[in-house]
């Protein structure tokens, strides 16, 4: 009598001697995959999301290409998918692909991966980085200084992210998880409900990329930003930033050095109306809902 089993297949298990009976069964066509995304950011029209498998033993193997839903979630489903590929599959990761390149002879995953996990026991949890759980305990600490201008009057006007100014030593003022290529930090002033870009960054550590607004003078090595020139409409530089809010966000890595507004808001705090200038302030995280999801692998079993 033959009984149908389900199990999750664990990369190792495929290994030993049972896999002979994998590779001349007829289970070969009934296992399944399936993946679940959400939080995803919009994509232009001429972009898309693609699946992949991949392994220390084989090259990225192309899985699906889909555009998320108007809530940014992607479902996907597979019950035809070959056995030999989840053989050797021990990541899964999600990119962001140019669609006309989708299908092409030298289709390869490009660097700007937005999810990625690694399958224990025939399912991977997929973040935004290998240490998103370090998110809720990272450090996060902001100053208001104003290093590329001189005059004491504008010692408001700046926002950095920067710890231990007033000791006379600074240092990163940003502990942050390592993102996966697809994404980028940036750094934001809210003032009267209008943000402001402090610029975009990868490494929390090192200046960030813009510098638009600020004077002349040396600015420090970690991100942040004056506001001391080429004010956007309807605010009027220098800026005193006391009583204002500071955010750092996620954003999707396109080139760009800045942007308008934020998209994932995951670091916010309110800056104190008498804020002390070069006292370090902390951060607080914000946002419990980053981008995420799931990738699990099934195997219908007739003995």
């Amino acid at each position: 009598m033959k009984r149908l089993l389900t199990i999750l297949i664990v990369t190792a298990i495929l290994s030993f001697a049972g896999c002979e009976y994998f590779e001349n069964s007829d289970t070969l066509n009934i296992s399944s995959f399936e993946v679940n995304l959400s939080g995803l950011p919009t994509l232009p029209s001429s972009l898309t999301y693609v699946g992949w498998f991949d392994g220390d033993d084989i090259p990225a193997t192309y899985l699906f290409d889909k555009d998320a839903d108007a809530n940014g979630n992607i479902s996907y489903i597979n019950d035809q998918t070959p056995l030999k590929i989840l053989d050797s599959a021990q990541i899964f990761y999600v990119t962001i692909e140019n669609k006309a390149d989708v299908g092409s002879p030298n289709f390869r995953p490009s660097s700007r991966i937005i999810l990625q996990g690694r399958f224990t026991k025939g399912a991977a949890n997929l973040w935004v980085s290998e240490n998103a759980d370090k998110y809720s305990v990272a450090k996060a600490k902001y100053s208001l200084d104003t290093p590329t201008d001189n005059p004491t009057a504008n010692d408001f006007s700046g926002l950095w992210f920067v710890d231990s100014l007033d000791a006379g030593t600074p240092a990163p003022g940003l502990d942050l998880p390592a993102l996966y290529g697809g994404w980028i930090y940036e750094g934001w002033v809210e003032v009267n409900g209008q943000f402001l870009s402090t610029g975009r960054f990868s490494n929390p550590a090192a200046a960030d990329l813009f510098n638009g607004f600020s004077g002349t003078a040396a600015a420090y090595p970690f991100p942040g930003e004056d506001f001391l020139n080429n004010a956007p409409s309807g605010l009027t530089f220098p800026l005193d930033l006391r009583g204002t809010k500071v955010h750092i966000s996620l954003e999707r890595k396109n080139g760009d050095t800045f942007g308008i507004s934020p998209n994932i808001i995951i670091y916010s705090a309110d800056i104190p109306a008498n804020a002390v200038h070069k006292k370090s302030y902390d951060l607080n995280f914000s946002n419990n809902t980053l981008p995420q999801g799931y990738a699990v692998i099934k195997v219908d079993l007739l003995e």
